[in-house]
């Protein structure tokens, strides 16, 4: 649902009007409260952006992927690329804008990062230090230099979710996104479609690189965090995305999160008092 459409275009604007203010500029900053139900419409930036949400979650789509961004991760943007967010939990959004021109060899697709305290510590700092009617010093660029080291590392796939352009997978993926505790098979969806499950499989691989059930996992990993985000429990999260076993999603969101659910729940309850 879209919201406040007036302020979410001044928002997409305010961002691009500062890059064209800044031309020069190597990184420029854009801090924003966002409220929950908040929708920024698809828009794109000719600047790479990394977007981060010091508290609250995201979910931010381009047309090739879904993303769920939680505090302790964060999004980056390649210049160009069209991107909208939905604030699934009222968020303090930073955006760091960082200018092409001026910073190489950065990916070349979106990607979550993973949010070390190292990593937010330095976006803190540049957020400090970053004043586009002051002169560039070294002590930035030494800054960004770092920076930028930290965006080429390897990226966290566990908040991203592939989707498919085949036409053959779009209602199987949709109808899954509406409703991820759904506990139908991949012959069931063959027999509902009119593919075979052979063939229904082989595209999986071939469109987004995982097999159906990889997957629908991630789909109901990334459907947690926002159910987690509001206070529901962690046994009720399970059975809401499907798990018949609770233990068996506390272990998949551990191995994909590196934190068990209540340790989510708990550090987002710290962050949005920090």
């Amino acid at each position: 649902m879209t919201k406040n459409t007036g302020d979410q275009t001044k928002q997409a604007v305010d961002s691009n009007t500062l890059i064209s203010q800044y031309p020069d500029h190597p990184v420029l900053i854009n801090r924003i409260e966002m409220a929950k139900g908040f929708h920024d419409a698809s828009h794109s930036h000719d600047w790479h952006q990394v977007l981060y949400p010091s508290s609250g979650l995201l979910k931010t789509r381009t047309d090739s992927h879904h993303f769920y961004i939680p505090h302790h991760r964060a999004l980056f943007i390649p210049a160009g690329v069209s991107h909208a967010s939905d604030v699934i939990r009222e968020a303090t959004f930073i955006g760091l804008y960082l200018n092409p021109s001026q910073i190489n060899a950065l990916p070349k697709v979106s990607q979550p990062i993973e949010v070390s305290p190292f990593f937010r510590a330095l976006i803190l700092k540049l957020v400090q230090a970053v004043d586009p009617d002051q002169p560039i010093t070294q002590p930035l660029l030494n800054l960004l230099a770092v920076f930028a080291d930290e965006l080429r590392a390897k990226k966290d796939s566990a908040l991203e979710l592939p989707m498919p352009a085949d036409r053959r997978l779009q209602p199987i993926v949709n109808a899954l996104i509406e409703q991820p505790d759904s506990q139908k098979t991949l012959q069931t969806w063959a027999e509902e479609t009119g593919a075979t499950e052979r063939t229904l499989s082989r595209l999986f691989k071939k469109e987004i690189h995982l097999t159906f059930p990889q997957w629908r996992q991630r789909l109901r990993l990334m459907s947690s965090l926002s159910l987690l985000e509001k206070g529901d429990s962690v046994q009720n999260v399970a059975h809401q995305i499907g798990y018949q076993s609770v233990s068996a999603f506390i272990e998949a969101f551990r191995l994909a999160f590196k934190q068990t659910p209540q340790q989510f729940k708990t550090e987002s309850r710290q962050q949005a008092a920090y």
